[in-house]
């Protein structure tokens, strides 16, 4: 076993990330603490507003304090290198889960897809009305929630990790105003335009529970020009086409979470958890974290090519019995929907035909 590196008061061990501007480390703290932590690296030291960057994402994250959001220990500098100490979180990302999910059982059960959601709008609701010191919001906008972003721990805690591009009016740190942060795939619309506020938060948690319904990347395009575009006006087919079993309400919901005018958005990340709730309290609908982890580990116990049932071992894991299917669904019920080519050849024809309209919609716009 190589020796750990000796970093001020912390012992290091393997890599378990790196980015464009940091690293991230495996270690333990001062305190026997084991640890995530972040370094600049060497490279972007010398880059001022990559400094900026990181010492930003340092005074947003020292006052998050929530379950659900990475918890963050410790900042500063040793020697010319600028660190940030976090949690530790083993466990997959949500981009993970839906890419194993759909290359084996599936889509997620829409259960688990509800604690999720929930979970994903208490830590947005937190953050956005947060106040400062001085008793003043902090106006905190995420910026980057996406499924690469969300960890799910062992104990079945939803982490939302990465502020490092959020944006917190009390900083008089420039964060490179006039550039797009974020995935373009998970970008509101506005936000290409240049108008930004919390409400971008809720059409990126309506595109990660629309993939986690579907097991489909709902604005997947070859480049991020061709991305934009399909942010811009792809037509959104409603999840219920692709599964079943997503009941009205919930599509409701999630296409509320995807107006492209966030006039007709959800307003707050309050009002779409509340939302949530009340399709959660419904009987069936309710899973809790320890069941959701106890899948999520069976989930990733099976191979491709494998023809499990993904909702039947959730109800012999919950106990629960399953809610009525929504009645005016007409085309075929499939349990098991799937990125693989031959499966769900009606998606394939909605997606086309939805493709195409947008085409030209854009072309006679333009």
């Amino acid at each position: 076993m190589t020796a750990p590196e000796t970093f001020g008061t912390y012992l290091v061990y393997e890599e378990i990330g790196k980015g464009g501007m940091a690293m991230v480390h495996r270690a333990i703290d001062g305190e026997n603490r084991q640890v995530a932590l972040k370094r600049l690296l060497s490279r972007a030291a010398t880059r001022q507003h990559l400094v900026r960057a990181f010492l930003h994402e340092a005074h947003v994250l020292h006052y998050l304090h929530h379950p659900n959001i990475m918890e963050t220990y410790d900042f500063g500098k040793v020697g010319d290198t600028y660190f940030i100490s976090m949690e530790y979180i083993p466990g997959k990302t949500l981009k993970q889960l839906v890419y194993h999910c759909a290359m084996t059982i599936g889509a997620v059960p829409y259960e688990i897809i509800l604690n999720l959601g929930f979970q994903l709008c208490d830590a947005l609701d937190y953050a956005h009305t947060l106040v400062g010191d001085d008793g003043q919001p902090l106006h905190i906008i995420h910026r980057d929630v996406s499924p690469s972003n969300i960890i799910l721990s062992e104990a079945g805690l939803l982490k939302l990790i990465d502020f490092g591009l959020a944006k917190a009016k009390s900083t008089n740190i420039d964060t490179d105003e006039g550039f797009i942060k974020g995935k373009f795939a998970y970008v509101a619309p506005e936000y290409l335009g240049g108008e930004l506020d919390a409400r971008a938060d809720l059409w990126a948690v309506g595109v990660v529970m629309y993939e986690l319904l579907t097991s489909r990347r709902l604005f997947d395009a070859p480049d991020d020009f061709e991305t934009m575009n399909r942010v811009r006006k792809l037509p959104i087919p409603r999840p219920s086409l692709a599964n079943p079993r997503v009941t009205p309400e919930l599509d409701e919901i999630v296409m509320r979470a995807l107006e492209r005018d966030p006039a007709k958005r959800w307003q707050d990340a309050r009002s779409l958890r509340e939302a949530l709730r009340k399709v959660i309290s419904q009987p069936g609908n309710y899973v809790d974290n320890k069941h959701v982890i106890d899948w999520v580990n069976w989930v990733f116990t099976q191979k491709p090519g494998t023809e499990a049932s993904g909702v039947s071992k959730l109800r012999k894991i919950s106990g629960t019995t399953p809610p009525p299917r929504p009645s005016q669904v007409s085309i075929p019920d499939i349990e098991n929907i799937s990125l693989r080519k031959n499966n769900n050849m009606i998606w394939i024809v909605l997606i086309a035909a939805a493709t195409l309209a947008g085409i030209v919609a854009w072309k006679l716009a333009s």
